[in-house]
């Protein structure tokens, strides 16, 4: 890899196309919040708008030092204060998270093939088993030997979400609608550093690099995500460049928004020490008073 060709793109690149990108970037938490939302309400467990929004970038501050984007799941602690009910609001966000994936592994496999790649294509079909498997699992889940009883609500409430094609569609129109937005700010970057691409290119190979990605290797997809963006665009545009529109795009979509998030993760996590104080407030007053009696 030429580093010096790494820093001259990121030197001359489009400031205007950068501020473009990462506006595009700044704006994907609102589009989250409202697919998450959508989710919530399909698994009969509706949180409001705002709840969703906060929660969404409380979890994309974790999302920059955990790999596998593990502020997802973590998420789940910020929209529910009952730990009761934890077990179904897990249920929602891994079925959330399942279907982002397939429909990512969807967009792989179509960029595959509209470029005609036989090895990509059997990786995307290859990838796209995985959803597929996770959604029959989790349906049937409380249904295993040993461990079913424990996980009844978490499958009822995937089968609940399931039986609401209405949300389930609408929520799959905003996945597509946030990969989308992914995409174009991967070739607003790739374009400011000076790459001569297409959309039609980005939006066939950059599916398949952000699975690598997500894969549990790295934080942030870094090393992961830019390698496979280089390999799969080696002959259309310079590693060089390539890399500086990966490492941009890292900048945007997880630096950026792990920023923004900070002072909602702060205000998450004394929302919940302050509610765990109450109760433990509550529950030893509640022993005085027996004690008295």
């Amino acid at each position: 890899m030429d580093w010096a060709e790494v820093a001259d793109a990121l030197e001359m690149s489009d400031r205007q196309l950068l501020l473009a990108a990462f506006a595009v970037a700044a704006a994907l938490p609102l589009i989250t919040a409202l697919r998450l939302n959508l989710y919530l309400k399909a698994g009969q467990l509706p949180k409001p708008y705002g709840r969703c929004l906060s929660a969404i970038l409380a979890a994309m501050s974790l999302n920059a030092i955990l790999p596998a984007r593990g502020g997802d799941l973590i998420k789940v602690t910020f929209l529910e204060n009952d730990l009761r009910k934890l077990s179904p609001m897990v249920g929602v966000t891994i079925l959330e998270r399942v279907f982002d994936i397939l429909i990512l592994c969807l967009l792989a496999l179509w960029g595959a093939l509209l470029t005609e790649n036989s090895i990509a294509t059997r990786l995307a079909l290859f990838a796209t088993c995985a959803p597929v498997g996770a959604l029959i699992i989790v349906s049937i889940v409380d249904k295993a030997p040993i461990i079913g009883g424990k996980l009844t609500s978490f499958a009822r409430v995937c089968r609940t979400a399931l039986g609401q094609p209405r949300l389930l569609i609408g929520a799959w129109m905003i996945a597509f609608a946030c990969w989308t937005s992914n995409l174009l700010v991967m070739y607003l970057l790739l374009k400011a550093v000076g790459a001569d691409i297409r959309f039609g290119t980005v939006a066939a190979t950059m599916p398949l690099a952000i699975l690598v990605g997500i894969l549990p290797l790295s934080i942030s997809g870094i090393g992961t995500r830019d390698g496979a963006l280089v390999v799969l665009l080696r002959g259309i545009a310079a590693s060089g460049v390539v890399l500086a529109g990966t490492l941009l795009y890292t900048a945007a979509v997880y630096w950026l928004l792990a920023l923004i998030g900070l002072a909602f993760l702060g205000r998450e996590t004394l929302r919940q020490t302050l509610s765990r104080t109450r109760k433990n407030q509550d529950f030893l007053t509640k022993q005085e008073k027996a004690t008295t009696t």
